[in-house]
């Protein structure tokens, strides 16, 4: 050893050292060897890294993937460029060399020398990966993507390659890797955004393969709508609103078509149209669009209709058509059966009956809403109440009056042209209300009362009764929250069990549903701040501290705990029974209503003159946008939303919290 040791001493590099190794050494000590001879000397070295390369080429999957790691680490820390691309041997000018002494020319053409050596080794590398990514083991393809993945992000060198490369995985058979792909795809464009156009480019070579899969098709539609764009990048949204559309109509051609395929591709053109400037030829788009909404899933409809309203919002008219699919796809009943979809349609309903001029036909949708409620959810009772309100608020007073005006008894009914009738022939006169009508213009919405109001006054639930007397009131609800969080049962569940509520991931005003129920916080806030639904718990809670503050110095978190099931049973019997809780008397509430109002006078005003009530605005302030964005925002919002869309985003789309995760929202259906 001693010898060994003095004679590595004289061998300054160590070179005698290295050749044992590699000779004789485990596979590792070789591996280090090689890496070793390469760093100390590129020039002298390109034989020890032909043999890392041929390392990979073995048959021994451990031995190829050690060497793999190794070849990678010298590429990417020492033998390539960051800021440009390796060049050619014959691709230098031989000018440079004329000024040049002897010894600097020898110097600067051995320079060029190992660069072109280094530029095809690269390659052959690459071909290297390339054939590891076709490997059976799907674990290996993951570790060589990965590898594509850091050298297409941090050196220039062949990147086209590179991109092709990890483009291709899209179509792995396995899920695991073709999602893997997805992601890797979204972080070059986060680390490199200026190459957006370059890839998107690449998946649209992939997406029109003659031998392409589905699953391909389908993973590449997921990535490009994960791509965000700014607002200067109109080319490029106008280039993936023209695949998105090819797409669809390619989908939509089949007789059986994939609907989670169609709706990843509406997802995509409804956050992308939005940054396409000046008028796009969509026309022959947004008939076939029309055409196909009533034959597909409820989340599909609500995506088109969505579609639909960008379009005609941007050419300045909402037509007739467009109410009467939307008034039509209401009653489709799988679409109040998630709260993402309902959300959705309660966002697009709002945005809809707020432009519509027509007062019947946006009385017919509250009509709708109201009767859809009836069989609904506290949540979307409650969301729907806020619609209604905030439709109403964006009217005039003079809209107020003709929506909640009754029939007159002695009225004559004209007869109505029907609207896609020929011309000169109308239909019958409408003279009752029909709730199976087509068209929202003709079902007589005129000729019924907005009695759901009434029967909504008497709900259940303490914060139904108040939004819904709130409107007949022609008063604000004050509501800055997520009805389709707040109001479900786990979360009033989880505040009776006196557990803290799910903390929000969205920035915004915290109130006492934030707060635990047992913190002197919440137990100190006046009873007019605490939420309708958890009264009758602050209430027990606050008069059972004060019993329990006997003792001197006796905490009041301790008082506040120290409940039992059977004593709190006991104080809700009593509550029920003898308590007459002013927020919750909803008879007197409706006493004062027509108190106030007065009773139907001979004009048929069913709620009196509303000149007397609080005035309208026409406009929302900040604070309510903030307040409605933050109710009703979807968790990803999006560059370029517009800034009147005071509802948020219902849109159900694909999130961008993890770009790397698809394993629950991508299990694709081949059949």
């Amino acid at each position: 050893m001693h010898r060994d040791t003095q004679d590595f001493r004289r061998d300054g590099h160590g070179q005698r050292w290295s050749k044992m190794v590699m000779k004789s050494g485990t596979l590792a000590d070789r591996l280090a060897a090689l890496t070793l001879d390469v760093k100390r000397s590129p020039h002298s070295g390109l034989g020890s890294l032909d043999s890392l390369l041929a390392m990979l080429k073995k048959k021994g999957r451990r031995e190829a993937l050690m060497a793999l790691d190794a070849v990678a680490a010298l590429f990417r820390e020492q033998l390539l460029q960051s800021d440009r691309k390796l060049i050619k041997f014959e691709s230098r000018k031989l000018a440079d060399l004329e000024q040049k002494n002897k010894q600097d020319r020898e110097g600067l053409l051995s320079e060029w020398y190992l660069e072109d050596q280094i530029k095809e080794r690269y390659f052959s590398f690459i071909l290297l990966l390339d054939g590891l990514l076709k490997d059976q083991q799907e674990l290996t393809r993951l570790k060589v993507m990965g590898v594509v993945f850091d050298l297409l992000v941090e050196k220039p060198e062949r990147e086209d390659k590179l991109l092709e490369m990890l483009v291709n995985k899209l179509g792995d058979p396995e899920k695991k890797v073709a999602s893997k792909a997805c992601g890797f795809l979204v972080r070059v464009l986060q680390q490199h955004p200026n190459m957006k156009l370059i890839v998107v480019e690449e998946v649209e070579r992939l997406l029109y393969r003659t031998n392409v899969s589905p699953k391909a098709q389908y993973y590449a539609v997921c990535f490009l709508v994960q791509i965000k764009l700014a607002d200067t990048e109109n080319a490029l949204a106008v280039r993936l609103v023209k695949i998105y559309f090819s797409l669809f109509k390619a989908a939509t051609a089949k007789k059986i078509s994939n609907p989670k395929m169609v709706s990843a591709i509406l997802t995509g053109v409804n956050r992308t149209y939005p940054f396409t400037k000046g008028p796009q030829n969509l026309l022959d788009h947004i008939d076939h669009l029309f055409r196909y909404i009533h034959t597909v899933t409820a989340q599909v409809g609500i995506q088109i209709l969505m579609l639909l309203y960008q379009v005609m919002e941007r050419e300045g008219a909402i037509t007739d058509r467009f109410y009467m699919a939307l008034y039509r796809k209401m009653m489709d009943s799988d679409l109040l059966q998630h709260s993402g979809r309902s959300s959705s349609l309660l966002n697009l309903l709002y945005k809809s009956m707020k432009r519509d001029p027509e007062t019947m036909r946006v009385k017919a949708f509250i009509k709708r809403i109201l009767q859809l409620a009836m069989t609904q959810s506290t949540p979307f009772i409650c969301g729907a109440l806020i619609v209604i309100s905030e439709v109403l608020k964006s009217k005039p007073n003079s809209f107020r009056a003709k929506l909640f005006q009754a029939p007159s008894v002695s009225s004559t009914a004209a007869p109505v042209k029907e609207e896609h009738s020929k011309e000169g022939t109308s239909r019958l006169p409408i003279t009752d209300y029909s709730a199976a009508a087509r068209n929202p213009l003709f079902c007589g919405a005129e000729f019924a009362p907005i009695w759901e109001l009434r029967v909504l006054s008497q709900h259940y639930h303490p914060s139904v009764c108040r939004f819904a007397d709130n409107i007949l009131r022609n008063k604000p609800l004050d509501y800055a929250g997520d009805p389709f969080e707040d109001f479900t049962a786990i979360h009033f569940l989880d505040r009776f069990v006196y557990r803290n509520p799910k903390k929000r991931t969205e920035d915004g005003q915290s109130g006492a549903r934030d707060m635990p129920v047992l913190s002197d916080q919440y137990l100190n806030l006046p009873e007019k701040k605490i939420p309708d639904d958890e009264r009758f718990l602050h209430r027990y809670l606050t008069q059972r501290l004060k019993q329990k503050k006997v003792a001197v110095g006796h905490d009041d978190m301790d008082a506040a705990s120290d409940v039992s099931d059977s004593e709190f049973d006991k104080f809700l019997d009593d509550f029920e029974k003898n308590e007459v809780d002013e927020d919750l008397d909803f008879a007197a509430d409706m006493n004062d209503v027509s108190e106030e109002r007065g009773s139907i006078d001979e004009d048929g005003s069913l709620f009196g003159d509303d000149d007397d009530d609080e005035s309208v605005q026409g406009d929302f302030s900040a604070g309510e946008k903030d307040a409605l964005n933050a109710a009703f925002s979807d968790s990803d919002g999006e560059e370029g939303d517009d800034g009147d869309d005071a509802m948020g985003d219902f849109a159900d789309a694909p999130s961008d919290e993890d770009a790397e995760d698809y394993d629950d929202e991508m299990d694709f259906d081949d059949d």
